[in-house]
């Protein structure tokens, strides 16, 4: 596809459009790419936008859509993910050891046990904000004020979205394994099998122990 020869930042995509292999292009792109994705439902669509941030979109939007619009919520989702990359970038030996979970912030990867999680760029800032408060309840609005920025424009429920799509995965690596907990009415915290025996890199300002 011509958006994985050059690699664009954000993909913007008509949820009508479908893929030349007939499934819908928006889930084609989410599966095979880590780009930010926008998805344009007609307007009045609410179910067909509700679907596509449930299959991973990060923002969905009703046409018509006035460019100026457009342009904010391309740099609301751009603008805090890249200052939180700089700084990952900037710490390319530390890594967060929690239990059988190990994030590598340098080579941005993830492990439980000895299986590799593979995940997006959003699912790993996700999961790298609940890691440095591992006995803590993150709320939505913090991780998305972490993650997304503070000046996030789209729907609160990308994070449950990115949080699900994470946890399946980490629950096919290790399915014996709970990752990550959900705290009905508040928030998200990192579950009892991880924080049970953590061991942290005191250059994070945490805590050796739960």
């Amino acid at each position: 596809m011509l958006a994985q020869s050059f690699s664009p930042d954000i993909l913007v995509v008509d949820s009508r459009l479908k893929s030349p292999h007939g499934r819908p292009l928006f889930e084609e792109l989410r599966d095979s790419s880590e780009q930010y994705m926008m998805c344009i439902a007609g307007e009045g669509e609410h179910r067909v936008r509700a679907a596509v941030l449930h299959s991973g979109a990060d923002d969905a939007v009703s046409a018509p859509l006035h460019t100026d619009e457009l342009a904010a919520r391309c740099h609301a989702m751009l603008r805090r993910p890249r200052q939180l990359q700089q700084r990952i970038e900037g710490a390319t030996s530390s890594s967060l050891v929690l239990g059988p979970l190990t994030i590598d912030l340098g080579r941005r990867e993830v492990r439980v046990g000895d299986e590799e999680v593979q995940t997006t760029r959003i699912e790993f800032s996700l999961l790298e904000q609940l890691c440095r408060r591992p006995t803590e309840v993150c709320t939505r609005d913090e991780l998305l004020d972490a993650v997304w920025g503070p000046r996030w424009v789209g729907d609160s429920h990308v994070v449950d979205v990115h949080l699900s799509n994470l946890r399946r995965k980490l629950d096919k690596a290790a399915p014996d394994t709970k990752v990550i907990h959900t705290v009905r009415g508040v928030g998200f915290r990192l579950a009892n099998d991880v924080t049970d025996a953590i061991e942290i890199p005191t250059a994070f300002g945490l805590s050796a122990s739960a």
